[in-house]
C-alpha cells in the first residue's frame, strides 16, 4: 500500500492550525476550525471550489456562523490536533484513490460529518457533501 502525499498548502494549514490550537489550549472543535482556516485561505483549492456554489461573501457569512456555533456549542475533543488530523489524512487516503489530499478532500471529509458547525451551515446554503464532489468533477475536468 503506498502513502498518498499532502498538499503543500494542506499541509502547511493544518501545521498552523496546530501551531494555533496548542499556543492557545483549544481541545475543541477541531473539525471545524480546520475548515475554517482552509475557507479562511483564498488560495485554497476548498475556497475556490466553495465561492463557486455560494460566492466570496457567502463564505465569509458561513464563516461567522461557524465561529459563532463553535464558541457557543464547541464539540469536546478526546485526542491531539496531530492524532485527530493523522487520523483523517488516514481514513480519506484508505477510501480514496487519490495520490495526493488537498483541501477539497478535508472539505468534503468535514461537511460529511453532520456533527460538525461547517456542515450545518453549508446545509442552510442547501449544500450538501454530494454537491462538493459534483463541483469538484467540474473544476478537474
Amino acid at each position: 500500500m503506498t502513502q498518498t502525499k499532502i498538499s503543500t498548502s494542506l499541509e502547511a494549514i493544518v501545521a498552523h492550525t496546530i501551531f494555533r490550537l496548542r499556543r492557545d489550549l483549544v481541545t475543541t472543535s477541531y473539525r471545524d476550525r480546520l475548515a475554517i482556516e482552509l475557507l479562511a485561505d483564498r488560495s485554497t483549492f476548498a475556497f475556490q471550489l466553495l465561492e463557486m456554489l455560494v460566492g466570496e461573501s457567502g463564505i465569509n457569512v458561513i464563516l461567522r456562523r461557524v465561529g459563532s456555533r463553535i464558541a457557543e456549542h464547541p464539540a469536546q475533543e478526546k485526542d491531539t490536533p496531530e492524532g485527530h488530523y493523522r487520523e483523517i489524512f488516514d481514513r480519506i487516503g484508505g477510501a480514496l484513490d487519490t495520490p495526493c489530499l488537498s483541501t477539497v478532500h478535508i472539505l468534503h471529509f468535514i461537511a460529511s460529518d453532520s456533527d460538525t458547525a461547517i456542515a450545518a451551515e453549508l446545509r442552510n446554503y442547501g449544500i450538501l457533501p454530494e454537491d462538493i464532489d459534483v463541483a469538484l468533477k467540474r473544476l478537474t475536468t
